[in-house]
């Protein structure tokens, strides 16, 4: 790929075409398809080997605010109920956070419903505007 891409530099400077230039994009392709297989293997691997299928364990809290977070476990020092920072980490809301949390979820529903909305809209204008190609799209 290096290559590659020195050689498209080389033809851009002097100002001539690159040979072959899809070469870069089977290139990328490639690279693209090796990147998944090893992943893929590395998931199976850590899967036989620990049962876990991310490469950090962790576990999908709630802070104190109702935001639910992946929490990545990590090794501490100390066992958890010795440890003073760690207890100080609340992993629960309280009750009077679920109000703010359903208002926030109801702010995001409205955001999308708008965004759904003006897309529909948008449609129209266009079809009102270009009634011929409107025609050609339904067919």
């Amino acid at each position: 790929r290096s290559s590659d891409l020195t050689l498209e530099q080389e033809a851009k400077r002097q100002k001539v075409a690159m040979p072959s230039p899809e070469r870069l994009e089977k290139v990328d392709r490639s690279l693209k398809r090796l990147d998944t297989v090893l992943r893929e293997r590395e998931t199976s691997l850590r899967l036989l080997q620990t049962g876990q299928e991310k490469a950090r364990p962790g576990d999908w809290r709630r802070d104190c605010f109702g935001e639910t977070t992946w929490y990545k476990f990590s090794e501490w020092p100390i066992p958890w109920y010795l440890n003073r920072r760690y207890k100080q980490i609340k992993f629960y809301a309280l009750p009077y956070v679920d109000r703010y949390t359903r208002m926030k979820t109801e702010k995001e529903l409205r955001i999308q419903m708008r965004r759904k909305r003006a897309k529909i809209q948008k449609q129209a204008d266009l079809e009102k505007r270009f009634p011929h190609l409107a025609a050609k799209s339904q067919k």
